[in-house]
C-alpha cells in the first residue's frame, strides 16, 4: 500500500480528484488493494493516483467510480481536470464546447475515422504518424476519448457520419489488433439508435466534398454552425450563407453513399478480410 500523504484538494483539479478518490474508498471501507482487485487495476496504480503521482486513464477512473458507487462524481472530476489541463488551442476549444452542446452532429471524413468514433489504439497510431512526443500521446488520446462521453449522456446527440471508403481500406495497413478493434467498434456504434454511419464508395468518382472534411453542428439557441480543419488549425463557421452551402454539399454527398445497412456489411467484409 502506497503511503498516504496530505492532499490539498484546492491545489489543482487533479488534487481534488485524488482527494475524492481516497475519501470514497475509505467511506466504502476498502483498502487500495481491495479497490484495485475489484476494478481490475493494481494497488500501486490506486496509490499513485491518490498521491497525484499519476493521472488515470478514462476507463480506469470509470471502473473506480463504479466499484465505489460514486454515482459519476469521480468521472465528473476527471472531466474537469482534463479540461483544465489539456491545453487545447483556442480555435479547437471553441469547437469542443459547441460539440458538447450540440443536439445533432453531421460529419464527413475523407481520410480517417472521425475522432468521436475512434478507439484508443487508432488515435494513438494517428498521433504517432505526426511524430507526437510519446509523453504527450497519453493526454491527447485521453482527451479524444473523453469527448466521446457525449454518447453516454441521458440525451445524446443525433450523429451522422460519412466515412470515405479509403479511410476504411487504410485500416489494412495498421497493426491488425488496432484495425480489428476499430472496425468492431464502428459496427457496434452504428447499431445505436442515434448513430448513422454511411460509407462513401471510391467508385462514386468526383463528388461535392472533394475539398475536404467538415462537421455540421446543430446547437440549441445558436442554430447551425460548421467546422473545418486544415493543417495545424481549424475554424468555426457561423455565417448562415456559408453554413447553408456546406449543408448543401453534405446533402449531395449523402446521395452517393451506401445505405447504413450496406455500409455495415461493407465494414464487416473489410473486417473479415484483415
Amino acid at each position: 500500500m502506497t503511503a498516504e500523504k496530505d492532499i490539498d484538494p484546492d491545489e489543482s483539479p487533479w488534487h481534488l480528484l485524488a482527494y475524492e478518490l481516497r475519501e470514497h474508498r475509505k467511506t466504502a471501507g476498502m483498502t487500495q488493494a481491495q479497490l484495485a482487485t475489484r476494478a481490475h487495476s493494481s494497488e500501486s496504480h490506486v496509490g499513485s493516483v491518490e498521491t497525484v503521482h499519476r493521472r488515470p486513464q478514462l476507463d480506469t477512473i470509470r471502473a473506480y467510480d463504479n466499484v465505489l458507487n460514486a454515482r459519476g462524481r469521480l468521472l465528473r472530476l476527471y472531466r474537469m481536470a482534463r479540461r483544465a489541463t489539456q491545453g487545447l488551442p483556442a480555435w479547437f476549444a471553441g469547437y469542443t464546447k459547441a460539440e458538447e452542446a450540440a443536439s445533432r452532429i453531421r460529419t464527413y471524413e475523407p481520410q480517417v475515422v472521425p475522432g468521436l468514433l475512434q478507439v484508443e489504439g487508432y488515435a494513438r497510431e494517428l498521433f504517432r504518424q505526426v511524430r507526437t512526443p510519446p509523453d504527450e500521446i497519453d493526454d491527447l488520446a485521453a482527451t479524444r476519448l473523453l469527448r466521446q462521453e457525449i454518447f453516454t449522456r441521458s440525451k445524446p446527440p443525433d450523429y451522422w457520419a460519412v466515412l470515405d471508403e479509403a479511410a476504411l481500406q487504410r485500416l489494412a495497413f495498421v497493426p491488425s489488433p488496432v484495425a480489428v478493434e476499430q472496425l468492431t467498434h464502428l459496427l457496434k456504434v452504428s447499431e445505436l439508435a442515434n448513430v448513422t454511419v454511411e460509407v462513401l464508395p471510391v467508385d462514386c468518382g468526383l463528388h461535392a466534398c472533394m475539398n475536404g472534411g467538415f462537421v455540421l453542428l446543430t446547437v440549441p439557441e445558436r442554430g447551425e454552425v460548421a467546422y473545418e480543419e486544415g493543417v495545424g488549425e481549424g475554424r468555426l463557421i457561423a455565417d448562415d450563407q456559408a453554413v447553408d452551402k456546406i449543408e448543401r454539399r453534405y446533402d449531395l454527398l449523402r446521395a452517393e453513399t451506401l445505405s447504413p445497412r450496406r455500409s455495415a456489411q461493407y465494414m464487416r467484409d473489410v473486417l473479415e478480410n484483415l
